[in-house]
């Protein structure tokens, strides 16, 4: 995919549950950025391509940009907010915010990222909205947060223009802070997961430009994790064994367990799960559910509902391959839910037409034609959907 300066690229598409986008930084490039020096034996040396076998069930894209825009930037010639909205304008094209979103961003681009962020928040496009409530993660590789990093950084590794423009960077960083500030008041007010990683070793032997101090984005007491590497190479990791690749897919599937289970000897196993049983949290009955969510008027329907599915679990329970074919259709449910529903859209403040909407298109629709050849309907995934809401695994408002 292309639009003008931007370039989008798809690595792996296969209708995950979530979509991925690497976002590189200063003198980057969409692919080299994300590519080891060295090719690997056996595989090649793109590592989002090993992250789309290793977690097949995500969706995997990369951004292109000029990579002069930072020095554009520095100069006032163009500022961050341009190039914002030009990016934003390309994923609404391409429909991005229909699922959960993440963004791995190298150096710059995790500015660029937090940028697209907050231009989105306060736009009055419903699309570029999407992107933002859609967010469910940003992974900063090697990206500087204060001023005097970011100068550090563009006086290292840009020579498209004068000292003086870097200098004024360090007199004047109200830019980069209030940029900072938005970034952390969007991660407070939704559930958004931020790790941050900065580099051991200088670069060229000559300078180590983000430190564990400016790497961090002071978002939700977390603590920047140290990678052996220098500020080029932090996000070139040579095998699937470098700490950087193996923290990050850990990141990925804590954020979005594969949806298909874990089979063990041909039989999925939910079992700690115990999604058949009440759970101890949101101890609130149905009525008081329905009620805070705005939806008192369904309380019939959904309890009746809830009532069949569970006469129909206890009867078959009993047999184990129906009971874990009930268990296997609780457990898709309640993890699309949650990814898909819950979090980008309940916790955003949707309102119930849209909520029921994306529940239709993202649980009901989906899980029928998955379990079609088990006789599943719509009325089979509702059931479901509000047993789950009636032993307390889920919830239809805001906490």
């Amino acid at each position: 995919m292309s639009l003008g300066s931007n370039t989008f690229a798809t690595i792996s598409a296969n209708g995950g549950c979530a979509d991925v986008i690497f976002v590189h930084g200063l003198t980057g490039d969409p692919v080299e950025t994300w590519s080891s020096e060295e090719l690997l034996e056996g595989e090649g040396a793109y590592w989002p391509e090993w992250l789309a076998t290793d977690l097949p069930h995500l969706n995997y894209y990369t951004l292109g940009y000029p990579a002069s825009l930072f020095a554009q930037w520095a100069k006032k010639e163009m500022n961050l907010y341009q190039r914002a909205k030009n990016v934003l304008e390309t994923l609404a094209g391409y429909e991005f915010g229909n699922r959960p979103l993440v963004f791995i961003c190298h150096s710059l681009g995790g500015l660029l990222v937090k940028q697209i962020l907050r231009t989105a928040v306060e736009s009055t496009d419903e699309a570029w909205h999407k992107v933002a409530n859609s967010c469910r993660g940003v992974l900063f590789l090697a990206t500087p947060h204060s001023g005097s990093s970011l100068a550090d950084l563009l006086k290292a590794f840009s020579g498209c223009f004068r000292s003086s423009h870097v200098d004024k960077l360090l007199k004047d960083t109200s830019d980069l802070d209030e940029l900072n500030a938005s970034f952390r008041t969007f991660c407070q007010t939704r559930n958004v997961q931020v790790t941050a990683y900065y580099e051991l070793h200088k670069a060229y032997k000559l300078v180590k430009v983000v430190d564990s101090q400016s790497a961090d984005p002071g978002v939700n007491a977390s603590m920047p994790i140290p990678i052996d590497a220098d500020h080029l190479n932090i996000c070139k990791p040579k095998d699937r064994d470098s700490v950087i690749y193996l923290s990050i897919r850990r990141k990925l599937k804590s954020y979005f367990p594969d949806p298909a289970g874990v089979e063990l000897g041909g039989l999925l196993s939910f079992d700690e799960d115990e999604l058949g049983s009440e759970s101890m949290h949101d101890r609130r009955d149905l009525l008081e559910k329905m009620t805070a969510a705005g939806r008192e008027h369904e309380y019939n329907f959904a309890n009746d509902s809830q009532s069949k599915f569970a006469r129909a679990f206890v009867q078959h329970g009993l047999k184990t391959a129906s009971a874990g074919l009930y268990k296997g259709l609780l457990a898709d449910i309640e993890q699309r839910f949650q990814i898909l529903i819950y979090h980008p859209l309940i916790c955003a403040g949707a309102d119930n037409a849209t909520v029921l909407n994306a529940v239709q298109a993202q649980i009901v629709d989906p899980l029928c034609i998955k379990y079609a050849d088990k006789k599943a309907t719509a009325k089979t995934i509702m059931n479901a959907l509000y047993f789950l809401t009636e032993r307390c695994h889920i919830r239809w408002d805001r906490p």
